[in-house]
């Protein structure tokens, strides 16, 4: 007989049930009870002790082990059960000297014994006090432990709402978390960048637990405002390294994937460290189209991090990439069979076809575990491989409302106007990013602005172009064949560690534009100028007009140049192509 698991109402402290099938004995043991001061309840054989149990709810039960229908040993079982967390001790009475009947009362969850049958009220009555104290005991731990798991609760919903609260494109990034215990090791974080790219992190903690958590915080404002500043992902990772080396302790580390996913071009950039491999899933086949194993270890193990450039991989709109840690691979049945990656690239290739993937992968599962109690955190991100950039209001300035010439970069300013240089040599080029650090101090300067994100994608791609292409001299063309930005980023990677001599400048220059006394909006020159051989901007700008607009649409090289002029005033070249000079005007009104 099986009954259902849940009682957990309040008990009667002076009740006790006498489960008897000797009416002599148990009417002897009532008799006991009521001398000293019990309510006796009876019972002759177990199916009645546990529907009296259920009825009268008394806080302790006596019971012979040898009973008529339901044993004694079952019937305690069943009353365990019944008290779920609510302790209630049983105490065993019985005839037998045999230790194998100790043994299993003991495996039937019995807390103590008496030898029948029972005639000392002194032996009684020192039981019964000592269940007394066992069970007042193990009500102010239960009591106890309860107001931990509350703070437990409490202090998890604060943390997840200072880590994940932040995070963006939810419509479009799908997130499941599921936890071992009541802290999360796995932390899942999306930010936008300033360009409109969208950077998504999963990480996994040591272990699961409070302890694993310890570096959830310092992650997600590290990741956060490292992006928002347009820092690199191989930047953002070398910086979370080194914070997480500082602070957490030995044996404890983070292994992560970060994903940047671009909002105007057909690539992705994936760093794998130490997680299992990225699943990207072809709309077109509905398979897998490719999987990125890790190439760097966790973060927080060595000091001096360098992570291996981004896996770049090309992609169409509707592709989808599947990120997970490796709680959902190593998933148990209630037989101890792990879930695999098989069955997980089989449940992927599923969701592909009905076009819900992340749902169909955790349904495969669930399925899978039937009930059974996870070992470790459970995370499951699925990312489209095109993202909406959010839209930015920005007004340009409008006719009669201080346009005027284009603007001298370096001349003396009007009132309220500015001009900074920076300039980055051979050194300088290997180590810095001067692209985030001139957009802060813009936005320290001219305040805050939906505006920035156009003048960051310029600035981007005008010292990219001179960088790479300047300076370093890696073919832009090689983006045009199948592993071409694979290629590309490796005679990047090479030319900038052996770099020698060469130089990037940077010119801004700031004018606002008034009406009357008051600024309604403003304008930045940008110069930037790069030692190398020079650019042939007329012939580039030749062969792109020969060019058909579909095949102009699917070039991948030049997309920059062609970008800065959709989002700018104005674009020229001069010094032989080593020098571009841009114009931005916005308007605040």
């Amino acid at each position: 007989m099986m009954v259902e698991a849940g009682f957990n109402e309040k008990l009667h402290h002076s009740r006790v049930l006498v489960v008897d099938y000797h009416q002599a004995d148990r009417s002897n043991l009532v008799t006991l009870l009521t001398e000293l001061g019990f309510e006796a309840i009876e019972a002759e054989d177990g199916i009645q002790a546990l529907e009296m149990f259920k009825e009268f709810r008394p806080w302790l039960v006596i019971t012979e082990v040898f009973l008529p229908q339901l044993d004694g040993f079952e019937t305690a079982r069943q009353i365990k059960l019944l008290s779920g967390d609510v302790f209630v001790p049983v105490l065993f009475v019985t005839r037998s000297r045999d230790e194998t009947v100790y043994e299993r009362c003991v495996e039937a969850g019995g807390d103590d014994f008496l030898n029948g049958p029972i005639t000392s009220l002194g032996v009684l009555k020192a039981k019964l006090v000592a269940m007394k104290r066992i069970t007042q005991l193990y009500h102010e731990m239960h009591g106890l432990h309860r107001l931990l798991q509350r703070e437990e609760e409490v202090a998890e919903e604060l943390l997840s709402g200072a880590v994940e609260g932040g995070n963006t494109a939810l419509d479009q990034v799908r997130i499941y978390k599921r936890p071992a215990s009541t802290f999360c090791g796995d932390v899942q974080l999306t930010a936008y960048r300033p360009d409109g790219d969208l950077n998504i992190l999963l990480g996994d903690f040591t272990g699961h637990g409070l302890t694993s958590v310890i570096g959830a915080l310092p992650l997600s404002e590290t990741f956060r405002a490292m992006t928002r500043k347009g820092y690199s992902g191989d930047e953002i990772l070398q910086q979370i390294n080194n914070k997480l080396k500082s602070l957490l302790p030995p044996g404890m580390f983070l292994a992560t994937i970060m994903v940047r996913v671009s909002s105007s071009n057909s690539q992705v950039y994936v760093w794998n460290c130490g997680m299992p491999s990225v699943l990207v899933m072809s709309a077109e086949n509905r398979d897998l189209k490719c999987a990125i194993e890790s190439a760097d270890p966790p973060l927080g193990i060595i000091n001096d991090f360098i992570p291996m450039a981004a896996q770049v991989v090309s992609v169409m709109p509707d592709d989808r990439l599947l990120l997970f840690s490796d709680g959902l691979p190593e998933a148990r049945n209630p037989a101890g069979e792990m879930f695999g990656e098989d069955r997980l690239l089989d449940a992927a290739r599923d969701g592909m076809a009905v076009c819900n993937l992340a749902d169909r992968v955790m349904y495969a599962v669930n399925s899978f575990m039937d009930g059974r109690e996870q070992d470790d955190d459970v995370s499951l991100i699925e990312i489209p491989a095109r993202i909406r950039a959010p839209v930015p209001t920005v007004i340009h300035a409008e006719a009669g409302v201080g346009q005027f010439d284009t603007l001298p970069l370096m001349s003396e300013q009007s009132e309220g106007g500015w001009s900074w240089e920076v300039k980055l040599k051979s050194d300088a080029l290997r180590r810095v990013n001067p692209v985030p650090m001139l957009l802060s101090q813009l936005q320290e300067m001219e305040g805050a602005g939906e505006h920035w994100q156009m003048i960051f994608t310029i600035l981007t791609e005008l010292y990219v172009n001179a960088l790479d292409h300047g300076v370093l001299q890696v073919p832009g063309d090689l983006k045009s064949y199948p592993d071409g930005f694979s290629q590309y980023f490796e005679q990047r990677e090479q030319k900038l560690s052996s770099l020698e001599q060469g130089f990037v400048q940077i010119v801004l220059a700031f004018k606002p534009i008034l009406a009357g006394t008051a600024k309604v909006g403003g304008r930045l020159g940008i110069s930037v100028r790069d030692s190398g051989e020079g650019f042939d901007a007329d012939g580039w700008e030749a062969t792109r007009c020969e060019m058909s607009l579909e095949e102009r649409a699917m070039a991948l090289s030049g997309r920059g140049i062609t970008l800065v002029r959709e989002l700018a005033d104005s674009l020229q070249y001069s010094e032989g192509g080593r020098l571009a000079e841009v114009s931005y005007s916005w308007s605040s009104r």
